[in-house]
This record gives C-alpha cells, structure tokens and sequence, in this order.
C-alpha cells in the first residue's frame, strides 16, 4: 500500500486571522486517505482558537520559538522535524514561514511551495533586508508561488522577478458546512447577545489594524445611524488599533451604537445574524472575511481592491466601493438597508456563487492536486 503525502504547513504564528483560517479548512478539506497534515508555528501566540481546532482534528502541530528571520536553533528543529516525520513536500506562509520553510526545505531536498495571501503592497511595506530574504529565498528555493486570485498573477511574478508560469492562482475558500444554519437558528439570541437590538445589524470580520480600514466604516457609520438610529455595528476581532477605534467612536458620539467583541469562535453565528457584511481594507489579496460573509449568506460591502472582483460582482452579488471613502461606503450600507428586498437577493447570489466557486472541496483538491504535481516534478530531478 502506498504511504500517504506527508503535507507541513509552516506559518509565523498559529493566529486567528484568514491565512490561519485556512489552514484549519485545509485540514477539514484533505483527503486523509492519501494524505497527513502537519502544522508548525514559528512562534507562540497567545489566545490562539486555530490551534485547539486543528489539535481537535488530529493534526500534528509543532511550536518554535523563532527569534529572526534565519533563526538557526528553530531553523534546526524544524529539519528535524522534517526528516523524523518524514516530511514530502512544504507548504509556507507569511514571510518568516516563507523564509525558515524554503531554507528547511533546501536542507531536507524538500519541494516548497508557497501561499502569498495578499498584493505586493504588504511586501514592499517591508524593510529592505526582509524583502532581499523573501525573494532570494523564493528564486533559490520555493516550486511555485500560489497568489489567492488570478488577477494577481502578474503583479506577484513582477515583485518577485519570476516568469509567470511560476506563480499559479489558487482562489481562497471556506468550509460552506460551518456557515450554512438550519431553521432552527435563532438570531435573535445571538444579537441579543452581542448587545445589539432589533435594529439593523452591520458586521466586520478582522484585525483592527490599519490596513483593513475600520477607521472608515465608524466614520461610515455616523451616517448610517442619523438614518437607522437603531443599528448597531459589530467588529470581530483585535489588533493594536483597539484602543484607537474606540476612542473614536466616542469622539464620533456612536458608542452605544458600536459593539468590540474581540477575537470569537463563534464568528459564522454572528455573520449570520447579521444584515450586511463589510470588508473595508486599503487592499487586500481575497479577503476570507468576504468569502465567509457571503457564505453566511449576508448582502455584502468590499472595498476594490486586490482580487476582491473575482468573488464580488457589483450589484449582483454585492457592493463594490472604492477604498478610504467613508461616504461611498455610507451610501453602499444605506441601500442595503433601504431595499433589503434587493439586498437578500444580492446575498441569496452571493451564497450561491461562493458555494460553487470558493468551496472547500474543490479548493483542496486543487492543492491536492499541486502537492502531487510537485512531488512527480523533486522525483524527476533527482
């Protein structure tokens, strides 16, 4: 009998945001009949919810303590994890994962793959010296970078200076059985809950950080709710622009009107409950919160940017705004709430294409597919 594929995915840390996400749908998508995932965290992180998730599916998960980029103590203990578990072929993500796994992979004769979750934006906000290490590392040692929307093909391969053919598109997915509630959902509890009345219910999946612009939707939403006085906005998630983001809503006078809720496990409940979704970075790959709002069948709000077009089709699946336009974004949460006739028919077409296009089946056949095509590729050079 054949062995099984031994897949290991390497990551900065074992968070809570959409790169991680992923790796928890990867783990729920293989096939564990031809293949083992391993999961390693270069560091620690506190308050992780992924990690219990996929210890909870009988991955493997092994934590480093990785102090820089080329960290040689975790740089070790990660080839030694390789070569005692066997390893076949690396998965990376995020640049220090980028850079510890292709190095590993050198090392161990690994083939590497690896995931660019967003545009080059978040590559050239890095210092010089990073970046050297993200693209030697790419051209000397990594098979094929995989970008999250065919529309970043070509600016990836031009960051990087690689030909095209070495960068492929494999669209962002999710798992449709964790968003999909039967009749028996009571949203009412849930919004209740989250100490949001009867009243219109506006949700924001993400780091408060400030890339992902929730700094627009509170200037947005002092708009919305001269109108809809009763509607109150939810932000999931945490970052360092907490303290910040509240202060502002304060100073805006919607306090009462905006909920923090932290990091949750529980965020397909709460976009469900929801009336509208809104994803509002300054840029973004293809942002899992969007896929995940539509899954959970809310009328959808994203800013343009990145590969959002391949997911959102304007006015039929969703709005599309431009970004850092805090009266675009008003205007876009408005309709919805005005015709929302037309804007459950808009979230009924966004659940539908994201069950056919962005499903977690298809999506890990085709890393399935990828890690099999690279594996044939190592054994043919050897």
């Amino acid at each position: 009998m054949t062995r099984k594929v031994r897949v290991l995915q390497v990551i900065d840390q074992i968070g809570n945001d959409g790169a991680e996400s992923l790796q928890r749908t990867l783990a729920e998508g293989l096939d564990r009949s031809r293949f083992d995932l391993h999961v390693c965290g270069l560091r620690p992180q506190v308050g992780s919810v992924t990690l219990p998730a996929l210890r909870a599916l009988g991955i493997p998960v092994l934590i480093l303590n990785q102090r820089t980029s080329y960290d040689l103590p975790a740089l070790w203990a990660l080839v030694r994890y390789i070569q005692r578990q066997r390893i076949d072929i690396i998965h990376t993500h995020l640049l220090a994962g980028d850079v510890m796994g292709r190095m590993a992979g050198f090392l161990t004769r690994r083939p590497v793959v690896s995931t660019m979750h967003s545009t080059r934006r978040d590559l050239d906000d890095e210092p010089p010296r990073r970046q050297w290490l993200e693209r030697t590392t790419a051209h000397l040692w990594c098979r094929r970078l995989v970008v999250v929307s065919e529309l970043l093909r070509a600016e990836i391969a031009t960051w990087f200076d690689l030909p095209l053919e070495r960068v492929i598109a494999i669209a962002n997915a999710v798992d449709m059985r964790r968003f999909t509630h039967g009749p028996d959902f009571d949203r009412t509890a849930v919004r209740a809950a989250l100490g949001a009345g009867p009243g219109p219910l506006i949700a924001n999946v993400g780091r408060l950080t400030p890339l992902k612009g929730q700094r627009y939707l509170l200037e947005a939403a002092r708009t919305v709710l001269a109108a809809y006085p009763t509607a109150h906005f939810v932000l999931v998630g945490e970052g360092t622009l907490r303290a910040e983001l509240a202060a502002q809503a304060v100073a805006l006078g919607i306090q009462r009107a905006v909920i923090f809720t932290g990091f949750r496990q529980d965020v397909p409940d709460i976009l469900a409950a929801s009336d509208v979704s809104v994803v509002c970075s300054d840029w973004e790959g293809m942002p899992v919160a969007l896929i995940e709002g539509m899954a959970a069948g809310c009328s959808a709000i994203a800013t343009d940017v990145g590969g959002v077009r391949q997911v959102l089709q304007h006015g039929v699946t969703g709005l599309l705004v431009p970004p850092a336009d805090p009266p675009a974004l008003a205007a876009a949460i408005l309709d919805c709430l005005r015709d929302p006739v037309r804007a459950q028919q808009r979230g009924a077409a966004g659940y539908a294409w994201v069950r056919q296009e962005h499903g977690m089946p298809a999506w890990a056949r085709a890393w399935e597919a990828l890690y099999l095509r690279e594996l044939r590729g190592q054994r043919r050079r050897r």
